[in-house]
Order: structure tokens, then C-alpha cells, then sequence
């Protein structure tokens, strides 16, 4: 058997290793436009801050090393074509130009994503720089070490948008975050969250222009040199843009089922309507166990997961279908760990859903502990199951990893009435006899054992 892999990031890689580890017999070709694999690219924040001094410990796999372990690799090459009916692929050689063609038994698509780039006067400017690959990663960090550059605007408050802010502040740069969203980070953690994280933001001296559009970016001799948003004029010597993304599949249009965003359908197994196209990774929609339904979810440790799906799958039919996805995803920040899993307040909101929730803080450690620190905990959870849908923790010391609990909560249908019941180690070095996260069920319960230790 021979399988082709389309893309050799995340997704892709682990695929192509998944498939040769578990059959070393079958023949495995990746292609990849790109001129490096496996690239980090949630380290780029961290490269660009000098967190990172070496860049080449943000890949974790090399084409050599996939060679080696032989699977044919192919970098530089771009997809230009498919036929489904003849099982082959139209590749180009992006060195020589020419084309040719491939075919395969099996074929998976890990085409990925791209920046949102929509049409807005300027965007092409000089200094309006997207962020996405290791090459983005180089010039940002070029930027931050530039001395001449000291105005920075980055468009959108998510993930990237934050953590770039972050390291351009560290760098002595003057930083305003612009983002047509009223907060922060609105999809990933509720008001009482984000708030925490922009009053750092601003005592530390970036402006944050939210709840406005940018509407053009200014240039003189075909360099950026302002943002126009609908109520503000910024000056700037530089522009992160940072809106979002979409997934790379206008090759599969006719070919495969795709979602009115263009993300491919899959089944439990990562297989499309054609059965022998599997799809991985950024380009795709997943189950969601939070929401009950399929939409991407674009995360690194996503992409790992449907590569390993679709690989198992491939050698053993119908062998391992996908446990389905909550979205687990955290952030490091201004000083502040923040970790979620699930749905926020605003999308059941705007997914109709009836829920309820509690907001939660207290102390994560006995008061007698000198390492004690505020921590916050939001839990959601549907009103007629009781099913938790969603949850958020935040503080100084780390308590990201309690998301995990969460989320296989989430996948396995935990109720927010059996939460209390968890069972949870005490260690005053660690947590209070009373949990932070048992405490929060208990008071959902009534029984208010918190405010009676006050």
C-alpha cells in the first residue's frame, strides 16, 4: 500500500510516522510547499522575547529525521491538482518549476491553515506582516531586535495578538493591541478573566483600542506608517496581523464534502466522503464534545491526534474512532497562567444554549503557606443535563493542569452536582483541603462551606 500525505506540519508529521511505525512495509511520500516541518509555531511569541535563543529547538522533527526513518520526503513541492477517479495527485516543483504526477492507495490532506488577510486598503503595505511560519517567526524577532522600531500595532486579541504584545513590551516597545471586540481573548475565557489580564496590559503601558474595526493602514513610500480604525488614528512603525485563519482546501472543492467555511467533513475515522481521502489537522472540522458538534478546532494538539486517527485507521480499517475534542488550550501571560477548555459564556450564548455557571476565587493554598496566591475558576455547564460544558482557571501559581481534569470530565459527561465528589489529593504545598474545585461545586450544591470557614 502506498500513502500520500499532503503537508507535513503537525498533523502531517505525525501521520507519516504514525503510518511507518505501526507497518513499516507500506511506501509513505509526504509533500510540503514549505522548506522546514514541525515547526512550533505557538513559540514564536517565546522567540521573539528571547525566551527562545535557538529557533531550530522549535521543530521536532527534520526532514532527515523522517528520511531516516523511511518515509520519502519531499520539501519545496507544492499540490496543484488532484484526480480522485485515477488516484493520483499533480505536484510542482517549486525549485524547478516543473509538475508531475503521483499516485497513491490512500491519500491524507494536511493542508492546514492560513492568515485572514481580507481586503482592507494598505494591508499589502511594507511593515504589515502576517504571523504564522517559521520565516514570519525570523522577521518578528528581527523587528523586536530593531532599535529604530519602537511603535508596534498588532490587529487581533487572540492568542498571538496577546502573546506578540507580551514580547514587544518586553522589548521596550510602545504596543497597542486593536481588536473589533469589546475584550481579549473572547472565545477562549470569560469578562472576569480577560479583565485581569488587560488591567496588566494597561498598567504596563499598552494601549488597547477595542470594540473598533481597522478600516485602512497608511503608508508613505509604500510603508505602513498609521492604523485607521472607525474612532482612532495610531502611528506606527510596524503591524502584526493577526485575524485569524482559514483552512487551505479550495483544492477539494467538488472533490470532498466541505463545511459552508470551507473546513473538510470527516467521520470518527478522519476519512472525507471519498473514501480513500483521510484529512487531518488545521483544515478540517471535529467533533466537539462540549457543543455536540462538528467545526475546526485549531490547536496543535488537535492536529497531533486526528494525524494519529487517521493513521491507525488507514493500517486497521475503522479500528479507532476519534473520542471527539474539547478544546483544551492555555496561555502565560503579564504574570498570569490561564488555561480553558469547552465553550465560554459567549459562544453558549451564541450557540443558544441554556446554561448556567459560577465564577469562583479563592485562596489555592492554606493561609498559613507562604507560596498562597488568589486563584479563579469559572465552570459552565448545561442547565437540563448538568453536563459541564466549559471551564476556566487562572492565577500567579500554575493551575492550567486542572483543565485536563476538566476536559476529560467534559468527554466523559461529568455533571457539575457529581464535581464535589472528584476525588482530589490535599498537600498544603499544593491546594486546601477543600479544593478550589470542589469548593465551586459545593457551592453550586447549597452547601456553602466556603463562606462558612469565613
Amino acid at each position: 500500500m502506498k500513502v500520500i500525505v499532503i503537508g507535513t506540519n503537525h498533523a502531517g508529521t505525525t501521520a507519516v510516522r504514525t503510518l511507518k511505525r505501526l507497518d513499516p512495509s507500506i511506501t509513505v511520500t509526504t509533500y510540503d510547499r514549505n522548506d522546514n516541518i514541525s515547526f512550533l509555531g505557538c513559540g514564536i511569541a517565546l522567540w521573539v522575547k528571547d525566551e527562545v535563543k535557538d529557533p531550530q529547538g522549535l521543530f521536532y522533527a527534520s526532514p532527515e529525521t523522517l528520511a531516516a526513518e523511511g518515509i520519502e520526503v519531499h520539501m519545496q513541492h507544492e499540490w496543484v491538482g488532484i484526480n480522485p477517479d485515477t488516484k493520483t495527485v499533480l505536484i510542482k516543483d517549486l525549485k524547478t518549476e516543473k509538475t508531475f504526477e503521483d499516485s497513491y492507495d490512500k491519500l491524507i490532506v494536511a493542508t492546514g491553515s492560513w492568515p485572514v488577510q481580507p481586503p482592507i486598503p494598505g494591508i499589502n503595505l511594507d511593515g504589515v506582516q502576517i504571523c504564522k511560519n517559521y520565516h514570519h517567526g525570523k522577521i518578528l524577532k528581527g523587528i523586536n531586535n530593531d532599535k529604530d522600531i519602537k511603535n508596534i500595532t498588532i490587529v487581533g486579541a487572540g492568542y498571538i495578538g496577546v502573546e506578540l504584545v507580551e514580547a514587544f513590551h518586553e522589548a521596550g516597545k510602545k504596543v497597542t493591541l486593536i481588536d473589533v471586540a469589546d475584550r481579549i481573548m473572547p472565545n477562549y475565557y470569560g469578562e472576569n478573566f480577560t479583565s485581569l489580564i488587560e488591567k496588566r496590559m494597561t498598567d504596563a503601558g499598552v494601549k488597547l483600542v477595542l470594540g473598533e474595526k481597522v478600516v485602512e493602514f497608511v503608508g508613505q513610500t509604500n510603508k505602513v506608517v498609521q492604523v485607521v480604525t472607525e474612532n482612532s488614528v495610531i502611528d506606527t512603525d510596524y503591524v502584526v496581523f493577526c485575524l485569524g485563519i482559514k483552512p487551505q482546501t479550495g483544492m477539494l472543492q467538488g472533490i470532498v464534502d466541505l463545511a459552508s467555511n470551507g473546513s473538510i467533513k470527516v467521520n470518527r475515522y478522519m476519512q472525507t466522503s471519498n473514501e480513500d481521502i483521510y484529512a487531518i489537522g488545521d483544515c478540517i472540522e471535529v467533533y466537539d464534545n462540549a457543543t455536540e458538534r462538528n467545526h475546526p478546532i485549531a490547536l496543535a494538539t488537535t492536529s497531533v491526534r486526528t494525524g494519529i486517527l487517521a493513521a491507525m485507521n488507514i493500517i486497521k480499517p475503522n479500528s479507532l474512532p476519534s473520542p471527539g475534542f474539547c478544546g483544551s488550550n492555555a496561555i502565560d501571560v503579564f504574570g498570569m497562567k490561564m488555561a480553558s477548555v469547552g465553550i465560554t459564556e459567549k459562544v453558549a450564548q451564541s450557540l443558544n444554549i441554556d446554561y448556567d455557571k459560577i465564577f469562583f476565587t479563592d485562596n489555592d493554598r492554606p493561609e498559613f503557606m507562604s507560596t498562597t496566591k488568589p486563584v479563579y475558576l469559572e465552570i459552565i455547564w448545561d442547565k437540563a443535563t448538568r453536563k459541564i460544558i466549559g471551564a476556566q482557571v487562572a492565577g500567579e501559581n500554575n493551575h492550567t493542569e486542572i483543565i485536563h481534569m476538566f476536559s476529560l470530565g467534559i468527554w466523559k459527561g461529568l455533571t457539575i452536582d457529581e464535581l464535589p465528589l472528584v476525588d482530589m489529593f490535599f498537600l498544603p504545598h499544593f491546594n486546601k483541603p477543600y479544593n478550589f474545585v470542589t469548593l465551586a461545586g459545593l457551592e453550586v450544591l447549597g452547601l456553602n462551606y466556603f463562606k462558612k470557614d469565613k
